[in-house]
């Protein structure tokens, strides 16, 4: 009888988490040293020579302030934010989930987080326990009140 090999253990890079601060430097450049560390950063991330996740919590902070405090654009912001979700090196939520709210953000004047609910609900068949049916309505998401 043939003998197995043993596989080998892959290798994992070891993964951290990025804070909104990061991403607003690297996206922003407003502080120039902070800037080109965020910028190193990230470009390793897109290389994939970098491991690391970016939480839902972090998206959403960061849209939040790019609109609220910098003024971007919501198409720049959708823009922005789907590039990095192509870097090989990214590990976050189902990219899908936010390539749609990202896209329900771009086409509606709704919420992020209402555009991630909507799209995390379709994702998975259900309805939002919301009082806040316009956004709901705008993004023609299954929603009902509590």
């Amino acid at each position: 009888m043939p003998r197995r090999r043993k596989a080998k253990p892959q290798q994992q890079k070891p993964t951290h988490l990025i804070d909104t601060n990061v991403l607003l430097r690297y996206l922003i450049g407003d502080d120039p040293p902070k800037a080109a560390r965020a910028a190193a950063l990230m470009n390793g991330l897109e290389a994939g020579l970098v491991a690391a996740e970016i939480p839902v919590e972090v998206w959403t902070e960061t849209v939040w302030t790019l609109e609220s405090y910098y003024h971007v654009p919501r198409a720049e912001i959708a823009e922005k934010l789907a590039a990095l979700l192509t870097f090989a090196g990214l590990r976050t939520a189902p990219g899908e989930l936010l390539f749609q709210a990202l896209q329900y953000y771009t086409d509606s004047n709704a919420d992020f987080v209402d555009c991630l609910l909507a799209a995390r609900a379709q994702d998975r068949n259900i309805s939002v326990y919301t009082f806040d049916e316009s956004d709901f309505k705008k993004l023609k998401s299954a929603w009902e009140k509590p």
